[in-house]
């Protein structure tokens, strides 16, 4: 009767995370304006805008980039967007990336006009073959998504390539998830891997991601240690998915010693937190004993919560499992529905996951 639902681990999508727009090249102060970059850390912006706009007046096409960003922001002068957007043209048209850049998040964010993301698409297009880093990233984005452009996976790919050989960090993340997915470019564990392992320290997403790669090389023990350390570290933070992966990798034996009790107890710590998944899988530990003594009536209650948070085969199993009980014992298990419902009601999780 055991089935353990196809999907084992939550689904990973593209961040959406848009940067503010830059201060494209404050670094050299302005090309020529002396401590122009030590006012903008002081927030003197009213004195930064006064330097910028001289310079701009004078042709400086960072200059006018900048003036263009404080016009955007409203930092040490007016807001206003239509002015931004004819600074950075104006430093566009002298060849300046970043201001090129600057204009496709205008119409990117549609601040001040409609957005645009075919308009957007141009112009990053333009910064991003002279190189500029954050342009590429995004064209990058708009082509994995088919916005403003005829969508594109190898193309997304290839710009992503580009911005994560220039340390975008979006870039390198994103990148990795095709590899492993094998979306535009040829799949490749072991590079996915190398990409996204800086990350998993500190995101949840990556980490999990990285426990699934592993997942898929079980068949090698130092992939399986791999795979069952992420997800201990996971689930011992509290985190749903490691959790019910980390049981199947105790029950199994995977990459540890087999532990079926261990198994059962990080499986009811995911389905006590709401997980659909893992209370369909916790039913099936009852109704065949791993881990724990054999109990159809415990079974056909987590089978049933599970249904109640959208794991399709929740009900079909509970039923199943119905006809097998004596009237009594599913009166009980149908008491102890009631108790798990109102233990958890407040933590189910919609949808199956």
């Amino acid at each position: 009767m055991t089935r353990t639902p196809e999907k084992a681990l939550a689904r990973f999508t593209f961040r959406d995370t848009f940067r503010v727009l830059v201060l494209a090249g404050i670094a050299v102060a302005a090309e020529g304006s002396p401590g122009t970059a030590e006012l903008l850390r002081q927030g003197d912006y009213a004195a930064a805008a006064a330097r910028f706009a001289e310079r701009a007046a004078e042709g400086d096409r960072v200059a006018q980039n900048n003036l263009g960003v404080l016009h955007q922001r409203g930092q040490g002068v007016a807001e206003d967007p239509a002015l931004a957007l004819q600074w950075f043209e104006r430093a566009a048209a002298q060849g300046l990336p970043g201001a090129m850049y600057n204009i496709g998040m205008l119409h990117l964010r549609g601040y001040g006009r409609p957005v645009d993301p075919a308009a957007a698409a141009g112009w990053f297009e333009k910064a991003a073959a002279l190189g500029e880093p954050e342009a590429q990233f995004y064209l990058g984005m708009l082509h994995y998504r088919g916005e403003g452009v005829v969508q594109n996976h190898a193309t997304a790919a290839a710009w992503f390539e580009k911005a994560a050989a220039q340390d975008v960090e979006e870039a390198r993340y994103n990148l990795a998830l095709m590899l492993a997915r094998g979306e535009g470019v040829p799949p490749d564990d072991t590079r996915a891997l190398e990409l996204l392992t800086p990350f998993a320290a500190e995101r949840e997403d990556a980490a999990l991601l990285v426990g699934e790669i592993h997942l898929r090389h079980v068949d090698d023990p130092a992939h399986a240690a791999q795979a069952h350390a992420v997800f201990k570290r996971l689930a011992e933070s509290g985190v749903a998915d490691a959790q019910v992966a980390v049981a199947m990798l105790y029950v199994t034996g995977t990459g540890t010693p087999a532990d079926p009790q261990e198994g059962r107890f990080w499986m009811e710590q995911a389905a006590r937190q709401g997980s659909a998944r893992a209370q369909f899988n916790l039913g099936n530990f009852h109704a065949e004993g791993v881990g724990t003594a054999r109990d159809p009536g415990e079974a056909w209650a987590w089978y049933s919560l599970s249904a109640d948070g959208g794991e399709p085969a929740g009900s079909e199993f509970a039923a199943a499992l119905a006809k097998q009980m004596e009237t009594q014992d599913l009166l009980r298990a149908a008491s102890r529905l009631g108790e798990l419902r109102a233990k958890l009601g407040g933590h189910q999780a919609p949808g199956g996951q």
